[in-house]
């Protein structure tokens, strides 16, 4: 928690318009597996909430702050969300815990000079990290893993976020590559059928 606290006491010192950016590279980092097969054909309206969650970040970045709209992103999710069981298959889980993350992380960026809400993101998702590293520690599939220090890249990567290292060729191409090491843990670790796909 130290290093979150940490984290939070350093973005203060960011303009508005740069915390929404430390907010939209967490959407990078922890939506973009939306790319996995398993998604269909089963769980198409949740891949399509979390690929325009992560486009928004994307775009935010790039375009800046008027490149998306929170609110609207947020009646998208809530859409999907009402349709979701979190008690569903396991594929179905992990996706509902996804866009409740994402759900947080634009309450946040809707209202980027609220630290607790700022603060709960980071908490969320360093909850995330630790519990796929945990994951694949104690439950790889094949019993092969190369263990991946998720917990440890988040903090690394957030520290510099929120230092202001912001600018879009530096601080996307950072968050996409934990993107493709998270989206790669995730299609390794679920199954056909723990997503409801027959063979």
């Amino acid at each position: 928690m130290g290093d979150i606290d940490e984290a939070v006491e350093r973005a203060e010192l960011l303009q508005s318009g740069d915390r929404m950016k430390v907010g939209a590279l967490l959407l990078v980092r922890y939506c973009g597996f939306h790319r996995d097969r398993r998604f269909s054909p089963w769980f198409e309206n949740e891949r399509a909430a979390l690929a325009q969650v992560a486009q928004a970040g994307v775009d935010l970045l790039r375009e800046g702050v008027g490149a998306t709209n929170p609110s609207e992103l947020k009646v998208i999710l809530r859409g999907v969300l009402e349709e979701n069981d979190p008690d569903g298959p396991p594929f179905g889980a992990e996706i509902f815990d996804h866009l409740v993350f994402a759900d947080e992380v634009l309450d946040f960026i809707g209202a980027p000079d609220d630290l607790d809400l700022l603060g709960r993101a980071f908490e969320r998702a360093e909850e995330l990290a630790e519990g796929h590293e945990e994951m694949g520690r104690d439950d790889w599939p094949t019993g092969d893993w190369e263990p991946v220090e998720f917990a440890r890249l988040e903090s690394e990567v957030r520290r510099l976020d929120v230092q202001g290292d912001l600018d879009a060729s530096v601080a996307l191409p950072r968050s996409e590559g934990f993107s493709r090491l998270y989206a790669s843990f995730i299609a390794g670790y679920y199954s056909d059928e723990d997503a409801g796909i027959s063979s």
